[in-house]
């Protein structure tokens, strides 16, 4: 285990469009000037390395080594070792000198991950050496100075590992000298969105989520956070049968899965619910394959087929009655409309394949580099507005397809933007209008 070292200026591209996250990222960016430790908090999953290479990439450091250890990773024999290093003959298959991982990062910054399961052993030799106290390595006689910007993360409630005696007092305070909080996705629904909608539109960048689907992404609590939801959305666009154009809420199977609480519908809506449940279950057991389901059931696939069509429609019509708030956030309206791309400094053509108020997919002759500004052009339709939307770009694909995540909508341009979405959505059937 040597962990993961890197040099980067400049941090990974990520989408970042709930308030919340913002407000942590320009936090991580204002600390990140200063040598403070950072503890950062958050559930598995939940976005706490993204936060601390941010912190990197903004600090006086950003050009030297960025080091990542997983502390829960590394053998419990072998956490010393890893961390301070050994010298030839310290223990049996020492063959060699090694550095450990301070030594590696001395100059840049250590990112120790899941800090609440190191060992109490370590986290005495640990204080010290945050403390700015020369160490030796393992079996050595000279000791090692490092200058180190530490920055450590844990799913943990390291407070109450204090109390409970499992973790250093000390240490806690002298790691948290700066913390952040993250919080978990299901609370910060524009992300969630966003970041389902770039997984699917990385392999069908034309292909949407229905109505039933939003409303299931939303209502499902993702205790594994951003790690499961790119897994389920993955899962969804290689079983489902219709991917190319859109994802159902029965694609995604959540479902089967605990959702948030107070969510669960009671069984109490008639024989209809009840058959629906019958059929989702023997679909499960089927393991989706559909003539399997029917013949279990006793009935046609094309039956069978028929029944979740309606079952898709009821889900869309009760959806469409809900989600008033979330249709005006979160609509996508497919299009194949001419536009321009502004990229450094050059107006490319462009064609518009689809837009919602926060961001909008792209195809452009050339592949663009992730996380650059842009500027989009175009008419939009039924309209003699001139539209000029900043953002930037949050994907792309070798086939030139890009999504662009946008910054601030101009009030004018997000009205003619609501007016034309609201038509086009009486058009599709949806229930409810869009509000400006």
């Amino acid at each position: 285990m040597s962990g993961e070292v890197h040099n980067p200026c400049d941090p990974a591209s990520h989408i970042i469009r709930s308030d919340a996250l913002k407000r942590v990222m320009q936090l991580a960016e204002q600390v990140a000037c200063h040598p403070a430790a950072v503890l950062i908090v958050g559930e598995t999953g939940s976005g706490k390395e993204m936060i601390a290479r941010t912190i990197h990439s903004h600090s006086l450091r950003c050009n030297n080594a960025w080091v990542d250890v997983n502390c829960a990773a590394i053998p419990e024999h072998l956490v010393e070792s890893e961390l301070f290093g050994y010298e030839k003959g310290a223990f049996s298959g020492a063959d060699s000198q090694k550095r450990g991982l301070f030594e590696i990062a001395d100059g840049g910054t250590l990112f120790l991950d899941e800090i609440g399961d190191l060992d109490p052993r370590i986290q005495v030799k640990l204080l010290r050496v945050l403390d700015g106290a020369p160490y030796y390595r393992l079996g050595g006689s000279k000791k090692v100075s490092v200058d180190v910007r530490i920055v450590a993360a844990t799913n943990h409630n390291l407070e109450e590992m204090v109390q409970a005696g499992r973790f250093r007092n000390d240490l806690y305070h002298r790691l948290a000298e700066f913390k952040l909080e993250i919080p978990p996705l299901r609370e910060r629904p524009e992300d969630l969105l966003a970041i389902a909608e770039q997984v699917l539109h990385e392999h069908y960048p034309e292909s949407t989520f229905t109505p039933d689907a939003t409303t299931a992404l939303l209502n499902y609590a993702w205790p594994g956070n951003v790690r499961e939801l790119r897994n389920s959305v993955f899962r969804a666009i290689m079983l489902a049968e219709n991917a190319h154009t859109q994802i159902t809420g029965a694609d995604l199977k959540l479902n089967q899965f605990e959702p948030l609480p107070d969510t669960t519908v009671p069984l109490h809506h008639g024989l209809g619910q009840l058959e629906r449940q019958i059929v989702f279950e023997t679909l499960e057991r089927c393991a989706g394959h559909q003539g399997k389901a029917a013949e279990a059931l006793g009935i046609s696939r094309r039956t069978l087929l028929r029944r979740l069509k309606n079952y898709r429609e009821n889900n869309a019509e009760q959806a469409a009655d809900s989600l008033g708030a979330e249709q005006q956030r979160y609509y996508r309206k497919q299009t194949s409309a001419p536009a321009k791309l502004k990229y450094a400094g050059e107006w490319l053509d462009a064609t518009l394949m689809n837009i919602s108020l926060g961001g909008a997919s792209v195809s452009v002759h050339k592949l663009l580099k992730q996380g650059s500004p842009v500027t989009l052009s175009f008419v939009i339709p039924e309209t003699d507005v001139q539209a000029e939307l900043s953002g930037r770009i949050a994907w792309a694909n070798k086939q030139g397809h890009h999504g662009i995540e946008f910054g601030e909508v101009s009030t004018d341009t997000r009205t003619h933007l609501v007016r034309w979405f609201q038509s086009e959505m009486k058009k599709e059937g949806w229930r409810k209008e869009l509000t400006g």
